[in-house]
């Protein structure tokens, strides 16, 4: 078992095992984990950012959950070592009985590093239900990447052999705001084809904001989503339009 084995063995044979493990239904067949009932939509980001000037990373894991959550912990074994300076975001849903949990590390110097971990989700309910299970975490094996080409305008470059037992390559383009410490997402477009390589028209006001655009490559470990986010991003204006004077 992994969780026994020492961390070299860990490094040694972990992306090994991915590589076998994801050959075979993209990982879905890969464990036999069980998700309760009040837990849906589980996935665990990787995200590195390209802005001009700068390098960062960020670690999420991201549910929907009928249940209050106390607290959110993602562990890694053996070393017990925990995220940095880890948030934990709620976000409303169209349901009112599910809320979106978002437990992140932020700007982050390096990607988190590949390994066994533990994520323990704990409800806030009169039991203090919690729940467990193991996570593995191997190199990135990535087919797109994107890049910019200039002002609005990026490139995209196939990077490796585009897996047909696994989700194609996700683009997504989306123009944030950024207020009192928190980027506001304004817009955002996603596709699984024809990506395009410049902003197209949008419904955002006139200002200045950030775009970025990103490839989500996907991965499963059973019914959990494992995914590795390449995002650049820069600022933008949008102008107003010219004013026409009225008689």
């Amino acid at each position: 078992m992994l969780q026994s084995s020492t961390d070299d063995n860990i490094i040694q044979n972990i992306d090994k095992l991915m590589g076998v493990a994801i050959s075979n239904n993209c990982g879905r067949d890969l464990s036999t984990i069980v998700i309760p009932k009040w837990l849906t939509s589980l996935s665990v980001q990787r995200v590195i950012i390209q802005s001009p000037g700068r390098l960062h990373h960020r670690m999420m894991v991201q549910f929907d959950s009928e249940k209050s959550i106390s607290s959110i912990s993602f562990i890694k074994w053996p070393d017990e070592e925990l995220l940095i300076n880890p948030s934990i975001k709620k976000v409303p849903t169209q349901d009112e009985a599910v809320t979106q949990y978002i437990y992140a590390s932020e700007s982050l110097n390096n990607r988190v590093k590949n390994g066994l971990y533990k994520l323990i989700i704990t409800a806030d309910d009169k039991e203090k239900t919690q729940w467990e299970t193991w996570i593995v975490l191997s190199t990135p094996k990535t087919e797109m990447a994107v890049s910019w080409l200039g002002k609005e305008k990026w490139k995209t470059t196939q990077t490796g052999l585009l897996k047909s037992n696994c989700p194609l390559p996700e683009m997504s383009v989306a123009i944030y705001d950024h207020q009192d410490n928190e980027y506001i997402k304004l817009w955002e477009e996603s596709y699984e084809e024809k990506f395009p390589k410049s902003l197209p028209s949008t419904n955002v006001l006139p200002g200045s904001y950030i775009l970025s655009v990103s490839f989500n490559h996907k991965r499963f470990q059973g019914p959990i989503s494992i995914q590795e986010i390449q995002a650049i991003t820069k600022v933008i204006n949008f102008d107003a339009p010219e004013n026409v004077e009225s008689n």
